[in-house]
């Protein structure tokens, strides 16, 4: 029995995108974790206890109907986009853009934080995969990578972002600020943006491997890497990412490559040397997000563009 009977007769403030969106068969990997599905209510309180519980005019309950577990509590023109509403799209706008071969054999990495207030899915594509020639001989080979954020708690937009994953330790990365997607949760949302965004994504591929090989052939001596690390972290963090840098440029060459995978190690791994502290919220997958990001900024600053440059 619903702990919510009479609440689930209201109507849901879901977005509602054109009937066409869902027609063709969605070529990616189904989701099941995040195939769930969450409904806004209007939220009660009690101004004064004991008096009774009303219902608000302002804020609405965003409800996950297969737990009955409320994800957060927002404004009411916040308009929910359901993961699998979202991932249809997203399917839609790949098969449109993506290359003939590239969604052949697509992987997908579902993960959770906050009970599913934060949604994330991480989609590979092994058949789109560049080597990478690594200073000490060794190839590596980048697969083109796409992740989508989504929340139910108004504390982010809906979110794209495009990289890559390096074969040789699943370090993920992603680009810079201009291949990022982000878009409110309002009746503005609009299909036709994001499936843009896809095209521009996989004809600019080519590219990012081009400069990616240009770092991993660039000499950088541990001296300039701690100076770099010092001016972008805090000393503890700088000192751990200086003794990854170590590990990944026995195995790549004393490169700036090396630099960015040990970077990319402390965003993608719940590690001993980069643990993710334990909040009792399930909080792992939105932390590791929220470093791949940082690592982002990090490595389009001028500081980056520096080492590059010298």
């Amino acid at each position: 029995m619903s702990r919510f009977p009479s609440v689930y007769a209201m109507p849901a403030n879901v977005i509602n995108f054109p009937a066409t969106v869902s027609a063709p068969v969605n070529p990616l990997p189904p989701l099941e974790k995040l195939d769930f599905t969450v409904q806004s209510f209007s939220a009660d309180y009690e101004p004064i206890k004991g008096a009774g519980h009303i219902s608000s005019k302002k804020y609405r309950m965003n409800i996950r109907l297969d737990t009955e577990v409320d994800l957060g509590v927002c404004k009411g023109r916040y308009e929910i986009i359901n993961n699998s509403r979202l991932y249809d799209i997203a399917g839609k706008a790949l098969a449109e853009h993506a290359p003939a071969r590239a969604l052949s054999g697509a992987k997908l990495e579902e993960k959770i934080s906050e009970e599913g207030a934060q949604s994330f899915f991480d989609l590979s594509f092994p058949a789109l995969t560049e080597d990478v020639q690594q200073m000490r001989g060794r190839s590596t080979g980048l697969i083109f990578r796409i992740l989508g954020w989504n929340s139910f708690d108004g504390s982010s937009p809906v979110k794209f972002s495009t990289g890559a994953i390096d074969g040789f330790c699943t370090n993920g990365m992603v680009w810079g600020e201009y291949d990022l997607f982000g878009r409110r949760h309002t009746a503005g949302f609009n299909e036709a943006d994001l499936s843009k965004f896809f095209a521009a994504a996989f004809s600019s591929f080519q590219e990012k491997i081009r400069l990616l090989r240009v770092e991993a052939q660039k000499p950088l001596d541990i001296t300039a890497a701690e100076k770099f690390l010092k001016s972008k972290f805090s000393e503890r963090r700088a000192a751990q990412l200086l003794e990854r840098f170590a590990v990944e440029a026995v195995e790549r060459g004393a490169s700036l490559w090396a630099l960015r995978s040990a970077l990319t190690f402390y965003a993608s791994h719940n590690s001993t040397a980069f643990g993710v502290r334990n909040t009792g919220l399930d909080n792992e997958a939105r932390t590791l997000y929220q470093r791949e990001d940082e690592v982002r900024r990090v490595v389009e600053s001028a500081g980056w563009r520096e080492l590059l440059a010298a």
